[in-house]
């Protein structure tokens, strides 16, 4: 009844590469955490220079620390072309379930439901009123295509490709108790981050705007006049909570940190109310009673702070390493590390 079966996640972030290993019997137990810097191991010296080659080998130089090999794996999908939509629709068999998804997409997104791929996740049935919530994740054809043969490359198949918002939903529902008010999740990461509001009595919202790590980054390479690839070093070394690296560079003079990391606060501010304001507007709850951040972006120094003091409510890092379900983590992960996995891991937490 309780034999153990491992399942692989993977995280293909913009800038680092994240890998778990998970066992699960009658607790979660992490065989294997890893990642990769794409920057830190100069893999790559700015954006501009990312190609499958250098995600195909990363990834194969991260999965070869994997005891017993690799096959399949649970990956997650991240663009800026991804999107996640809600829906109420009828209780449905999966066949009906997916023609009924495709009808409704043609009024939801801005691509022709022809050009997309789409998966969904149901939430929520009440069969008395013959209704179910539906999260359903949708990628252009295109990017999914090479998203696979980056997966091929590696001789690698997919047990399932989420997109990463749903994935930290699910990592969220499958470590965390249910809410008793109305909180927001926000999951930081390099390149955008997303917003998650949730109640127990209703759907959650699901939003993303452009803002991440690598906004602070462009700010210290615009505003010091140095290399991307400097510019994320200094960030790395001078703005995080720890320390990545054997040596500290010397911070650039006369960059002024704290109005840096103010704007990008501001702006992570403006964000999350509008999407408080909506679901207020939406449900009738009260407003957001608190945030909890996660991703490799929530380890800037003083984030939490600096937004509770913007947004007036408590704010708290969430490390979901942290969940009593999980029974052992690997020695090399500290502190708040785990932030970095939280997408990786509702990969492989979920059934």
């Amino acid at each position: 009844m309780f034999a153990e079966k491992k399942i692989i996640g993977l995280d293909i972030g913009s800038n680092v590469i994240k890998s778990i290993a998970l066992k699960k019997g009658k607790k979660l137990q992490i065989e294997n955490l890893g990642f990769i810097d794409l920057y830190q191991s100069r893999k790559l010296n700015k954006p501009e220079d990312m190609n499958d080659t250098v995600v195909v080998q990363a990834i194969r130089e991260l999965l070869k620390e994997i005891k017993g090999g690799v096959k399949k794996v649970r990956t997650t999908f991240s663009s800026a072309n991804s999107f996640i939509r809600q829906m109420e629709l009828p209780v449905l068999q999966e066949d009906e379930l997916k023609s009924a998804i495709r009808f409704n997409l043609e009024s939801l997104i801005p691509i022709s439901a022809d050009d997309v791929e789409f998966d969904f996740h149901v939430i929520e049935t009440d069969k008395t009123a013959n209704k179910q919530s539906v999260i359903v994740g949708l990628v252009p054809s295109s990017e999914m295509k090479r998203h696979l043969e980056i997966l091929n490359r590696n001789h690698l198949e997919p047990d399932n490709v989420d997109i990463s918002a749903v994935a930290v939903y699910n990592c969220f529902v499958a470590l965390e108790p249910p809410p008793e008010k109305t909180i927001a999740v926000l999951n930081i990461g390099a390149e955008q981050t997303t917003i998650m509001i949730l109640h127990p009595s209703h759907f959650p919202y699901f939003g993303s705007v452009a803002i991440g790590g690598n906004t602070l980054t462009r700010t210290i390479e615009r505003k010091h006049h140095t290399s991307f690839f400097d510019a994320e070093i200094q960030k790395v070394t001078n703005a995080f909570h720890y320390l990545k690296t054997d040596s500290k560079p010397e911070e650039p003079q006369g960059f002024d940190w704290k109005t840096a990391i103010f704007d990008l606060v501001n702006r992570l501010t403006d964000e999350v109310k509008k999407a408080d304001v909506y679901y207020q507007i939406l449900y009738g709850e009260e407003p957001i009673s608190r945030v909890l951040l996660t991703g490799g972006g929530a380890l800037l120094k003083n984030l939490d702070f600096l937004l509770a003091m913007t947004l007036k409510v408590p704010v708290d890092l969430w490390n979901p390493l942290n969940s009593d379900r999980i029974e052992s983590v690997p020695k090399n992960i500290d502190g708040n590390d785990g932030l970095y996995f939280t997408t990786a891991l509702g990969l492989v937490v979920g059934d």
